[in-house]
C-alpha cells in the first residue's frame, strides 16, 4: 500500500513542479514579460510585510523543534528563516523608499536560497553516514547558520555592496538558480515520501512549499525588475515559505511519548528517527505502549540502548545499527494481533492460547513488510525467539542461521526482563541475571552476545544509572517471577506466573 502511494504521490508532484516551472518561465519570457509595473512602494510593503509575517512563522518552527528536540523541525525552519530574513533585506532595500540606488536589494534576494540550502542538505540523504554525522551536532548547526544569516543580513544593511551578485539572465546568475533549485527537489521529494509514510497530506504541503520556493529561483531568468516573472516570483517564494512553515507545523511535530520511545534512534540517526515517527506502524505500537504502562514503555527503550551498544561493540555501523535498535523497539510489535485476553491473562497459558502467541513474530513481520521504513527489520522481529539450538520458533532456526540482530534482541531483551523491576515483581539484579544468560548460552542464547552484553553493561558503555538493583542479591520469589514477553522468553524453570504484555 505504502509503494502504490508513493507512485501516486510522485507522479502528482512531478506534474506540480512541471506546472510551476512552465508557468514561471512563460512569465519570464513570454513576449508579454516586457511589461512592467514599476511600484518601489508596493515592492517595499508587500515584501517587508510578508517577510515578516514569514520570520515569525520560521522562527515558530525553530522554537518547537528545539523544544522537541526535533532535528528535522529545526532545520527546516532554519531553512526558512534564511529565505524570510534576507528577503527581507530585498524588500527594506528596496531603491527610492529608504535606500537609493543599491546592490543589497539583488544581492539579498540572489544568495538567500543557496545559504539557506546549506542547512538542509542533510535532509536529502539523511541515511548517510555525513549527514548523520552533522545532524547528530544539529542544533550547532542551527544556531551558527542562524548567526551567520543574521550577520549577512546585517552588513548588507550597513554596506549594500558587500556580497556581489550577477545580473538578470546572465549565465552564472541562471546557473545559480538552477542549482539551488536543484536542492529544493530533492527536499521537496524527501516530503512526497513522507507523506507516503505518514498516508497523510500534510508533508506533501511541504513539499509544495519547497516547490514553490525552488521555482521562485527562475526569477533570475527575467529580463529585468518589476516584470510580470519578477512578481511572480514574489508571489512563489512568499505564499512557499509560509506554506512550508506553517504545514511543518502542523505535520512534522511529534508527540512526546514517540520521542520517549524512539530516543535510542536519535542520537545516532536524529532525521532517520523522524520519518519513523510518522510511520502509522509505529503510532500504533507507541499508543500500545502507553496503554499498557510507562514500566513497558521504559523496557523497549533500554533493550533498544543496549542493543544498540552490543551490537557496536560486535562491528555493526551505520545502517545496520540503526536497523538492529529498531528491530529491538518494535521487537514485539507482532502482540497487536494478540487477543487482549491472552495478553492479559494472570498465570500461565494454555497450549492452545500458547500457540497463538507464537504467532507473532510472523505477524510483526507481516506488519512491517509493506512499509517505507520498517521493511529493513522483519528478518529481526520474526527472529527473535528462535534459539541456538534449534528449539525456538517459528522456523526453527539454529546457530548462524538466526540473524546477528535477531540473537542480540533476544539477548539484550531477556537481560532487562530479568534484572530490572517491574510492578508485578522485584528485579533479580545483575548478577543473577548475567548467571542465569551465561548458563544457557549455547543453548538458548548466543555465548558471543551474552559475554558481549555482559562487558557492555559492567563496563558502563550504557547508563549505568538505568540499570536497577545491580547488586542486590536475588531471592527465590525473584527466580521463580522473573520472564520476559513470551513463556519461553526464559528457560522454563524461571517462568512464573506474570504478565505477557512485554
Amino acid at each position: 500500500m505504502t509503494n502504490t502511494r508513493l507512485r501516486r504521490s510522485t507522479l502528482r508532484w512531478a506534474a506540480i513542479w512541471c506546472v510551476l516551472i512552465g508557468g514561471q518561465l512563460a512569465a519570464s519570457l513570454a513576449p508579454w514579460e516586457t511589461a512592467r509595473w514599476e511600484s518601489p512602494y508596493a515592492l517595499f510593503w508587500i515584501v517587508v510585510v510578508a517577510a515578516t509575517a514569514c520570520v515569525f512563522a520560521s522562527g515558530a518552527v525553530i522554537a518547537i523543534g528545539l523544544h522537541d528536540d526535533t532535528a528535522e523541525l529545526g532545520l527546516l525552519g532554519s531553512f526558512a528563516m534564511t529565505v524570510s530574513v534576507l528577503p527581507l533585506v530585498h524588500g527594506i532595500t528596496t531603491p527610492g523608499v529608504l535606500y537609493g540606488p543599491n546592490d543589497a536589494t539583488m544581492s539579498s534576494v540572489f544568495w538567500a536560497l543557496p545559504i539557506a540550502s546549506l542547512v538542509v542538505v542533510p535532509l536529502i540523504a539523511p541515511q548517510s553516514s555525513w549527514s548523520r554525522a552533522i545532524t547528530r551536532r544539529w542544533r550547532t548547526l542551527v544556531v551558527v547558520h542562524l548567526v551567520a544569516v543574521a550577520t549577512v543580513s546585517v552588513g548588507l544593511l550597513v554596506h549594500p555592496s558587500l556580497l556581489p551578485f550577477w545580473p538578470m539572465r546572465s549565465l552564472p546568475a541562471i546557473g545559480v538558480a538552477v542549482g539551488a533549485m536543484g536542492i529544493c527537489v530533492g527536499l521537496s521529494y524527501r516530503q512526497v515520501r513522507l507523506a507516503a509514510i505518514a498516508g497523510s497530506a500534510k508533508p506533501f504541503a511541504v513539499s509544495i512549499g519547497f516547490a514553490l520556493i525552488g521555482v521562485s529561483s527562475l526569477v533570475w531568468v527575467s529580463q529585468a525588475p518589476f516584470t510580470i516573472g519578477f512578481w511572480s516570483a514574489h508571489v512563489l517564494d512568499i505564499t512557499g515559505v509560509l506554506l512550508l512553515a506553517v504545514g511543518a507545523l502542523i505535520a512534522l511535530r511529534q508527540r512526546a511519548d514517540l520521542r520517549q520511545v524512539l530516543r535510542p534512534l536519535t542520537v545516532h540517526t536524529p532525521l532517520a528517527a523522524f520519518e519513523l515517527g510518522l510511520d502509522p506502524v509505529v503510532h500504533r505500537f507507541v499508543a500500545s505502549l502507553e496503554d499498557k504502562d510507562s514500566v513497558t514503555r521504559d523496557h523497549v527503550v533500554r533493550s533498544a540502548e543496549l542493543a544498540m551498544a552490543v551490537g557496536h561493540r560486535l562491528g555493526v555501523r551505520g545502517d545496520d545499527l540503526q536497523t538492529l535498535g529498531l528491530g529491538a523497539l518494535l521487537h514485539d510489535l507482532g502482540k497487536l494481533a494478540v487477543p487482549d485476553e491472552i495478553l492479559n491473562k494472570p498465570g500461565r497459558l494454555t497450549d492452545d492460547e500458547y500457540e497463538i502467541m507464537k504467532r507473532h513474530p510472523v505477524t510483526g513481520e507481516a506488519l512491517v513488510h509493506a512499509s517505507t521504513v520498517l521493511a529493513e527489520i522483519g528478518p529481526i522481529l520474526r527472529g527473535h525467539h528462535e534459539r541456538i539450538d534449534g528449539g525456538g520458533y517459528p522456523d526453527g532456526l539454529a546457530g548462524d542461521a538466526i540473524p546477528l540482530a535477531a540473537r542480540i534482541v533476544s539477548v539484550c531483551d531477556a537481560y532487562d526482563a530479568m534484572a530490572q523491576t517491574r510492578q508485578y515483581r522485584q528485579g533479580m539484579g545483575h548478577r543473577k541475571a548475567t548467571s542465569i544468560l551465561r548458563e544457557h548460552a549455547g543453548s538458548q542464547w548466543d555465548e558471543l552476545v551474552v559475554e558481549v552484553l555482559i562487558a557492555v553493561v559492567e563496563g558502563g558503555l550504557i547508563e549505568s544509572g538505568r540499570l536497577t538493583d545491580v547488586g542486590r542479591r536475588p531471592t527465590d520469589t525473584d527466580t521463580r517471577a522473573a520472564r520476559c514477553g513470551c513463556e519461553d522468553a526464559l528457560p522454563p524453570e524461571l517462568v512464573g506466573a506474570t504478565s505477557h504484555m512485554e
